[in-house]
Order: C-alpha cells, then structure tokens, then sequence
C-alpha cells in the first residue's frame, strides 16, 4: 500500500444515496448502481488519491478520509430503497435524499402553482409536467375563455 492511502470512513447514518460522491471521485473509488427499485453505493475501504472532493461534495458529511491505519474489510456498501416518480412509477430516488430535500428546498419552492410535487417526478415527467402547463398557459393567453 501506499504511504498517501487514507481509509475511506462512512457513516451510514448520514448517507442519503445521493450519489453526489460517485460523480466526483477521480479514480472512481465510489461506485453507484440502480436496479429492482434499488440504489446500491459501493465505497472503497481506500483511497490513494490526493484529493478531498467525495468529502466535501457530501451533503450531509457522510464521507471522512482518514490516516491510513489498519484498513478493516473491503469497504462499505449501503442498499437504499428507490420510490416511484409520481408520473410515470419509475425508479427515483431513495426516501432519505428526498428527505434531505425537502428540509432543504423551502415549502414553496417544492410546490409548483397547480400543487404538482416536482421533488416527486423523474426529469423526464418534470419536462413533461412543465411543457403541458407552458401550453396551456399560452392556449389561455391566446384564446382566453
């Protein structure tokens, strides 16, 4: 092992399977993969790389590097079970990053003017969403009733 190899401690408490870590590490020591309604995240018990960022791309400070030390096992793996877009029943995202979400986005941003949850809806539904209404918006404006 290397003399810069730092261990990779997660604390599953705070993981919301965000996949924020995944999409930062250079050497891609953190993997993501959904399947059957499931989010799998895979972190190594290591990380040579010379670099903060799954750390510090964390919302909720789930990810330390530490000194090397004794690394135990193979690292970690968190399941997360995956909730169901509001429009279409695909897979979304795990309960507790929508969680996070909502604690984080104020109430009346979660909320679009006819009361449509977007934190609920995949991209490809918000798009849809969204270009519907835009229509009948214009449809209204155009030729009003």
């Amino acid at each position: 092992m290397a003399n810069n190899e730092r261990r990779l401690r997660i604390d599953a408490a705070l993981c919301i399977g965000c996949r924020a870590c995944t999409t930062v590490c250079p050497a891609g020591l953190i993997t993501l993969t959904d399947s059957d309604h499931r989010r799998m995240v895979r972190f190594s018990a290591a990380c040579a790389e010379d670099c903060d960022l799954c750390p510090a791309a964390c919302p909720t400070q789930a990810i330390r590097l530490e000194p090397q030390g004794a690394l135990e096992g193979e690292g970690t793996v968190l399941v997360f079970a995956l909730t169901a877009c509001g429009g279409c029943g695909a897979p979304l995202a795990p309960v507790e990053m929508l969680d996070h979400l909502r604690a984080a986005v104020p109430a009346q941003v979660q909320t679009d003017a006819e009361g449509q949850d977007w934190l609920e809806l995949c991209p490809d539904c918000r798009q849809q969403f969204e270009a519907q209404r835009m229509a009948r918006e214009t449809l209204m404006t155009r030729w009003p009733a």
